[in-house]
């Protein structure tokens, strides 16, 4: 980040409307003279402004795996995304211990003589919090519901959906920065839709409230960068070969305040060392507290799954120890797997049949015989859970030991690091987050039990089932209210009606994108009263606006 881009600079310290576009230019030649009154560093400020908003509370009434409000004491989105803030920082605390030699050239900011490295913890807690934040009600599921309302209304047809068809061999380099200045000779299909990480960075941008005349939250430049997991548009994914699971970072309204973000950063697609830390912890994390969320439920046989370990790391040699290669002996386990009709076999067939994870049957089952070996995998964990205290105890211990291998956490060498660590500069000249590919394939395994024992449960689908059908309605029958020239007679509640009355009453797509917005600002208890409502299904009091901001 260069002095003229510091990244300590927010939104509303430059004389641009960042909704209409943005010019470096002019940034370039603005100093900002800062009330130095707040005690706290600016990156602290972000995180408190998080912390503080709407949309960060809304999270506790929206669903992470299994439905908010379940008897079961599962993680809800709010209590992932603390989890997540909490490993985000201490892995970014580590790093910047560890390679201190490697941040040591700092640079003081005429602006507001904050002294920067390359790796803070509290942006990186800070675009931990955040990750989730524009997420909709229920899930998934409801994205790709939502990015189907919002195109159809905005006038697309079925075939620009995702553009898979698209004959393209990556990106131009002459398309401009971040390689997204191509989008505007696009067709709008290729530009419009819901996507939660897009609905996040729009959320704190322009839909969060902090203070009068200000847009947004009012991040810094460094959270807004590290926010992006997926530094590019629509229009953007659509133009390259490479694999980005169909996700972006922004929509066009945005595009300002994505610009903005990335001022100073090279041009490209790689995301800074901060994202990719608050990647790494969002799949760790829920890896982890998936498991321990349904094991304890009874959905997911974990202790099952172990002690079928155990009958195969008996069939090792007896001399076999910790040093030795497992991958000597993965065809012997994988004959004694299918020989017993295991499901631990059944699970590692699903990986390798039925996912994009590079893992073979043989893999999943040296990884859980290797788990079973791990220090805090004792024998309680071979029966189901009943939670008792001893139960308790242990699996918290489990948990935490286990986010301390896969951060490496016990390590006071630098030098001894060898899976979680520093890597080569990218392309665009900044650090990057080197995990070892076999730690990454070992989350995702772990990952993939909740999809195969819980998601795929004909109960959730049944679910989902019920919670596309009221999300899918209740657009309808807001879209119908939301018509620009009578909404002030309509069921649209404020700031959405005033927002409506801004647009053109042609203007499709602004209306369907508001529509989205109040949908993705719900938590899942207000979108069911709402729906109920608006059906008539359930009428409710006229005093309860459902949606009191």
């Amino acid at each position: 980040m260069t002095a003229d881009f510091p990244r300590d600079r927010r939104p509303s310290d430059l004389d641009q409307d960042l909704s209409s576009g943005y010019d470096p230019e002019k940034e370039s030649e603005k100093s900002v003279d800062r009330d130095t009154e707040d005690q706290r560093r600016p990156f602290e400020r972000d995180r408190d402004r998080i912390l503080y908003s709407r949309e960060f509370r809304r999270l506790k009434d929206v669903t992470q795996v299994a439905r908010a409000g379940e008897s079961y004491l599962y993680h809800d989105r709010l209590t992932h995304s603390l989890k997540v803030a909490q490993v985000g920082r201490r892995l970014a605390e580590l790093l910047a211990d560890f390679y201190e030699d490697e941040f040591e050239n700092i640079e003081k900011h005429p602006s507001s003589g904050v002294v920067e490295t390359a790796l803070d913890p509290d942006i990186v807690e800070t675009a931990c919090l955040a990750h989730d934040i524009g997420h909709p009600p229920f899930g998934h599921e409801i994205e790709e519901l939502l990015d189907d309302k919002v195109r159809e209304k905005s006038g697309e047809d079925e075939e620009g959906d995702n553009c898979e068809d698209t004959d393209h061999n990556g990106r131009d380099e002459e398309e401009g920065t971040n390689g997204d200045r191509a989008s505007g000779e696009q067709d709008e299909s290729e530009t419009q839709g819901f996507e939660g990480n897009a609905q996040s960075f729009r959320a704190v941008t322009r839909l969060g409230s902090h203070r009068s005349g200000v847009e947004g939250i009012d991040l810094t430049r460094a959270t807004l960068n590290a926010i992006q997991k997926y530094p590019w548009s629509r229009a953007a994914d659509a133009n390259t070969d490479e694999d980005t699971d169909d996700k972006w970072g922004y929509y066009p309204s945005e595009e300002g305040y994505f610009e903005f973000a990335r001022a100073g950063t090279a041009d490209g697609r790689n995301k800074v060392l901060e994202a990719e830390i608050m990647d790494y912890a969002d799949d760790l994390t829920y890896a982890i507290h998936d498991v321990e969320d349904f094991y304890r439920s009874g959905l997911l046989p974990f202790d099952q799954l172990l002690r079928e370990a155990g009958e195969l790391r008996n069939q090792l040699p007896d001399d076999f120890g910790e040093d030795d290669d497992i991958e000597q002996h993965t065809d012997l386990l994988r004959s004694y797997a299918e020989s017993y009709d295991m499901k631990i076999h059944d699970f590692g067939q699903y990986i390798d049949d039925d996912t994009d994870i590079d893992a073979s049957i043989e893999d999943v089952l040296s990884f859980f015989v290797e788990l079973r070996d791990f220090a805090t995998v004792v024998e309680e964990f071979y029966t189901p859970y009943e939670g008792t205290q001893s139960e308790r105890n242990l699996l918290n211990e489990f948990s935490s030991s286990m986010i301390s291998w896969y951060l490496e956490a016990t390590e006071d060498d630098p030098d001894d690091r060898e899976y979680v660590e520093l890597g080569e500069h990218d392309s665009d000249g900044n650090p990057t987050l080197d995990v070892d590919p076999e730690l990454r394939q070992e989350i995702e395994i772990l990952k993939q039990l909740t999809f195969y024992y819980v998601i795929s449960n004909p109960t959730l689908r049944g679910q989902q089932r019920g919670q596309i059908q009221v999300i899918g309605e209740l657009f309808e029958l807001l879209y119908d209210e939301a018509a620009p020239n009578s909404v002030d007679t309509s069921a649209i509640l404020e700031p959405y009606r005033e927002r409506l009355s801004n647009t053109d009453e042609d203007d499709d797509p602004a209306r369907a994108r508001i529509v989205a917005d109040m949908i993705s600002n719900m938590t899942e208890t207000q979108a069911v009263e709402m729906y109920e409502r608006m059906s008539g299904a359930r009428p409710g009091s006229l005093q309860d606006t459902i949606m009191r901001q």
